[in-house]
C-alpha cells in the first residue's frame, strides 16, 4: 500500500461576473481526523447513579467554526479572479480565504461541493481504470 499525493482541481466559481476559479484539493485522511478531533471533543465522566453505582454520562462540545475554517483553508489550494470590496485582487493565501469564509456568501457551501464533486470524480476514474 502507498501512499498517494492529494488529486486537485480547478472549479469554475458558477455565474461569477468575475469568472473566479478555485484550485480545490482532496484532505487527506489524516489532516482530516486532526481537525475533526479538535472540532469534536468527547468526555465521559462517571456519575453515580439513583441505585449508587456510576454511570457514564457523555459530554461532547462541536466547535463548528473550527471545522468549517479548517476544512475550507486545507481544501482551497489556488484561486483566480477574486477581489476586494475596492477591487484589488485577492491572493490565495490563508489570511484572504478566511476572509472569503466570513465575507463572500456562499463561498464555504461552493468549496464543500467541489470537494464532493471532485471525491465522486476520483471514484469513477479509478472505476474506468479497474475496468481495463
Amino acid at each position: 500500500m502507498r501512499i498517494t499525493k492529494p488529486k486537485e482541481r480547478w472549479f469554475d466559481v458558477p455565474d461569477d461576473e468575475d469568472n473566479g476559479k478555485v484550485l480545490v484539493r482532496q484532505i487527506p485522511p489524516g489532516e482530516r481526523h486532526k481537525i475533526l478531533d479538535k472540532a469534536f471533543q468527547q468526555k465521559i465522566e462517571y456519575r453515580p447513579g439513583e441505585d449508587g453505582k456510576l454511570s457514564p454520562v457523555m459530554n461532547q462540545t462541536t466547535d463548528r467554526k473550527f471545522d468549517r475554517e479548517q476544512t475550507v483553508l486545507k481544501s482551497v489550494m489556488d484561486w483566480e479572479n477574486f477581489f476586494d470590496l475596492d477591487g484589488t485582487k485577492l491572493s490565495c493565501n490563508p489570511e484572504n480565504v478566511l476572509k472569503a469564509i466570513c465575507d463572500i456568501e456562499g463561498f464555504v457551501e461552493f468549496v464543500n461541493e467541489c470537494r464532493e464533486k471532485l471525491e465522486g470524480d476520483l471514484v469513477k476514474e479509478e472505476l474506468v481504470l479497474e475496468k481495463n
